[in-house]
């Protein structure tokens, strides 16, 4: 079994028990990909930069569209 240690969330601050290999290779600072999210939002806001740019994607393309103008047919 792989030696353990205890450590603290960077983020939450709660302890965690974390694989001492993984703690040599400077990993092992977050207790979950959750906290290392919420740290890297944090530190980039690449996050909400993706939602800024979908809507301005949104906004470009919201075009009204007949069925018409689809080549939908009247049934005839």
């Amino acid at each position: 079994m792989a030696s353990m240690t205890q450590r603290t969330c960077k983020t939450c601050k709660e302890p965690f028990q974390a694989r001492t290999a993984d703690v040599k290779r400077g990993w092992a600072r977050y207790c979950s990909k959750t906290c290392k999210a919420i740290e890297q939002e944090q530190r980039t806001g690449q996050f909400a930069e993706l939602l800024s740019r979908g809507r301005q994607l949104d906004d470009l393309y919201d075009v009204d569209i007949s069925d018409s103008e689809w080549g939908a047919s009247d049934g005839d």
